[in-house]
């Protein structure tokens, strides 16, 4: 405790190099982020920043900018995040507002705002596939893996799919980086945080992390008319079966990223909240492997996850 009655709080951050501190004060409480460990994170963070703010959606105002020791001073959302309030009677509400926000940023949003954000690729995508193959396969002891083949599979679905990469991806978007805020009105009650590694991609990117989070094993109860409810407030050309092919091709690969990275985190970090996330994530793998049509593909995963 400070004599000006104020003090620091680190706030856990999972595997981010930034570290997050909560100013506590009298009057306001601030965020303060630290990318001093990530520089490129600091640039990012604003960068995002400034096309968010012209949305009208509820992110964290920042109060000040230490160009210096690259840190930011912010708002405080409380300790309201969705992954410790939500249960079975306030799910729907949380996704639905969740939802309604990816809306208004998509509809909100267009390629002379994001110009400056990276494009997602197939590098992109097999840089992610390769955690599969470089961490969860070698440590299920599977010595005859068809790296070649999968890869290429992979690549020639991304093609035949004809992606617009071209929309805003938050990345992230998940109940961990939303806030419940009660003093709020409509969708503008879910506070976004966390936005620093936003790019250019499929649009509905986002709407796949919220629904089939890896981290917390929900139901898929509300997927189906949620999607739809997206689907159809977007100015979306492809047809509707389309959209949930794309959909469901990339939260595949999404999934299968994040079964290598948690087998390599149960191992470097010995921490058991990394199986629990590996499991969650094999049941939403699993689930999605039902929507996917490649079915050389699709055997692939039934035979070796």
């Amino acid at each position: 405790m400070n004599s000006d009655n104020t003090y620091l709080e680190k706030i856990e951050n999972g595997l981010s190099n930034k570290l997050i501190y909560r100013k506590t004060e009298k009057k306001n409480n601030k965020i303060i982020i630290d990318f001093s460990k990530d520089k490129q994170e600091f640039k990012n963070f604003l960068t995002v920043y400034e096309i968010l703010l012209k949305i009208n959606i509820s992110i964290p105002r920042i109060y000040e900018v230490n160009q210096l020791q690259y840190k930011i001073y912010m708002q405080d959302f409380g300790n309201d995040r969705f992954n410790k309030i939500y249960n079975k009677d306030n799910l729907y509400k949380l996704l639905k507002i969740a939802v309604d926000n990816l809306i208004v940023i998509q509809n909100e949003t267009n390629i002379k705002n994001i110009k400056n954000l990276k494009e997602y690729s197939f590098e992109d995508l097999k840089i992610e596939l390769e955690e599969f193959v470089s961490y969860y396969i070698p440590r299920k002891k599977i010595s005859n893996f068809p790296t070649s083949k999968f890869y290429k599979l992979w690549e020639s679905i991304f093609y035949s799919q004809n992606y617009d990469m071209k929309n805003f991806a938050h990345k992230d978007f998940e109940f961990v980086n939303l806030f419940f805020l009660k003093n709020y009105e409509s969708y503008l009650k879910c506070g976004i945080i966390d936005f620093q590694s936003a790019f250019m991609g499929f649009i509905g990117w986002d709407l796949l992390s919220l629904l089939e989070n890896p981290r917390i094993n929900f139901t898929r109860d509300y997927n189906d008319k949620l999607i739809k409810y997206f689907y159809d407030n977007m100015s979306i050309i492809k047809n509707f079966d389309t959209f949930k092919e794309q959909y469901y091709v990339l939260s595949l690969a999404r999934q299968t990223r994040l079964l290598g990275r948690w087998k390599k985190l149960i191992t470097t970090n010995n921490d058991n909240q990394y199986k629990d996330y590996l499991k969650i994530t094999k049941i939403r793998t699993i689930e999605i492997l039902n929507n996917i049509k490649n079915d050389e593909l699709r055997s692939i995963y039934e035979k070796y996850l």
